[in-house]
């Protein structure tokens, strides 16, 4: 009886250890993904995608300026205003949350007021864009009016010319953040505008909208980030759970230093537009399946969790999805591919599993594109399907004719899917913290040369060890996972190459710093046997 307690002790010990480790974990990477305590190249890393994260921004600024956006519209947009922010045509939501619209000042103009005294300078935005025309006039904090005369936009300002019988400045007629306008009627016209982003439902800019009503204003960006950061650690422990479960801890480790030290990975965590947690939370619930294959009720759960997980993701922007949806099985198309050669009883299980997955990934995905196609076309669901085919697959992916589209955009489509994969072969930044990204094309050479090597091996000695064909088949899978986007997703991963080499991190990356130095201790583990042996 007593040896039963203390068994039951020690197990109980080593599980309140195994949490306590589970959480330390979450804690370490949603510190590095909200803070990046780490890696000081990534100077990237404040302001990483800013433009799209002002997406995600804007509505609940725009509610909080009075400009409510639509319930029933899309959830991201851009909001603009009367603000000094030059920057570009988008970053004006972000320096209007922040406050931070100090207007133009240098040798002709002081604080917006040219200094001959009837020209103004404001950010060029869709609000100026709109409102900003001749015949509609300021009243100024001192009472004062100006009529608009002219308006010229340049380099993102908005030079706005005006008949006020007088000479302006700001000492005398006050800061022009408050001033107010009306039309040629004297109706008093909106104080901002909101622009929504109609190539995606937004799910992610109604969720932020709502938290923002609970958060303290001033910080709630500081405290989504938090949020997104945790989120994206809570997956990432959960995928090396069970990468532990399946493979043991070293390809638990390795993936955990990937999901620690990649510039990538740690850019895009706390992204409030990107939401990266929704990427990977997919392939945790594939991998799930692939854990627990004979489990029917786990596989139940993983095709539930995978369809849910989808969803989220297509809601939140379908950039990426192709990657997405293949991380889903990337797991059960190695375990089906040994399956094919060493144990092929198995494979019709394993098969059955990849197509229920792969149902409910695609069925997810569905959901979401046709309750965006119903936002689109106010309920008609077949013409916002040919509106969002038209609009938006065309334009990033295969099939759209150069010359409907932007000259922008025009090079992009012409490309073969060949020269936008090359540009993927040749990073810029280093693969995590420490190896550098010249090192890629030569790690997979090294990978698969390893892996034959291994293969090789152990059919000349007699060998049934599948463990080395698996990683073959894993690292082959993760290849195909990786370059879906590349090449069905083309247009687009020919513009943002500065984003897309994240996709390299679904997997591929992992084993390929995996691979080598698995085979480098099965070879070590050999040796010392050898010793030992002799001794």
């Amino acid at each position: 009886m007593e040896n039963l307690n203390s068994l039951m002790k020690k197990k109980r010990m080593r599980e309140s250890l195994y949490v306590c480790v589970l959480l330390s974990m979450v804690l370490l990477l949603t510190w590095t993904y909200f803070s990046n305590p780490f890696d000081k190249k990534n100077y990237n890393f404040n302001n990483f995608e800013a433009v799209s994260e002002a997406l995600a921004i804007g509505p609940f600024v725009a509610e909080r300026s009075g400009v409510s956006p639509l319930d029933e519209g899309y959830g991201l947009g851009y909001y603009h205003e009367n603000t000094g922010d030059t920057t570009s045509y988008w970053t004006d939501t972000l320096s209007l949350y922040r406050g931070e619209t100090a207007y133009l000042s240098n040798e002709d103009f002081l604080d917006g007021y040219g200094l001959r005294g009837d020209l103004l300078a404001f950010s060029a935005n869709l609000y100026t864009d709109t409102y900003y025309i001749p015949g509609n006039y300021f009243l100024f904090s001192d009472g004062s009016k100006a009529v608009i005369t002219k308006v010229e936009r340049k380099d993102n300002i908005c030079y706005t010319t005006v008949n006020a019988g007088m000479k302006l400045d700001r000492e005398k007629n006050g800061s022009l953040s408050e001033i107010k306008l009306f039309d040629a009627s004297g109706k008093e016209l909106p104080k901002g505008i909101f622009s929504e982003y109609p190539s995606q439902i937004g799910l992610q800019g109604r969720a932020f909208r709502i938290l923002a009503r609970v958060f303290p204003y001033e910080s709630a960006v500081t405290w989504f980030h938090l949020l997104t950061a945790a989120a994206m650690a809570v997956v990432a422990v959960v995928i090396l759970f069970l990468l532990n479960r399946k493979f043991g801890i070293g390809m638990a480790v390795v993936w955990g230093a990937v999901f620690l030290l990649s510039p990538w990975i740690v850019q895009f965590a706390r992204n409030l537009y990107w939401v990266e947690f929704t990427w990977f939370l997919p392939m945790a619930f594939g991998l799930l399946c692939s854990v627990y294959a004979d489990n029917k009720k786990i596989v139940g759960i993983s095709c539930i969790g995978v369809f849910l997980s989808v969803f989220l993701k297509s809601a939140c922007g379908y950039e990426y999805i192709t990657t997405v949806m293949m991380g889903t099985i990337l797991f059960l198309m190695a375990d089906a591919g040994i399956a094919l050669l060493i144990d092929k009883k198995e494979f019709p299980e394993i098969f059955k599993r990849i197509l229920l997955v792969g149902i409910a990934a695609l069925l997810g995905f569905l959901a979401a594109v046709c309750i965006h196609a119903y936002i689109r076309a106010d309920g008609d669901i077949w013409r916002g399907l040919c509106s969002i085919y038209e609009k938006n697959v065309l334009e990033r992916t295969w099939g759209g004719n150069p010359e409907d589209f932007p000259e922008s955009e025009r090079a992009s489509l012409e490309a073969s899917a060949l020269t936008v994969l090359k540009l993927y072969f040749h990073f810029d930044t280093s693969l995590i913290m420490g190896i550098s990204g010249k090192l890629f094309g030569g790690l997979c050479i090294l990978s698969v040369l390893a892996l034959f090597c291994g293969i090789w091996k152990d059919k000349i000695r007699g060998k049934k060890d599948k463990s080395t064909l698996y990683m073959f088949f894993l690292l082959f899978s993760a290849f195909l996972t990786s370059v879906s986007w590349f090449v069905l997703g083309k247009a687009h991963s020919y513009i943002h190459t500065h984003m897309n080499f994240v996709m390299w991190y679904f997997g591929f990356i992992q084993l390929l710093i995996y691979i080598p130095l698995r085979m480098l201790w099965i070879r070590l583990k050999g040796y010392i046997l050898r010793k030992k042996r002799k001794r």
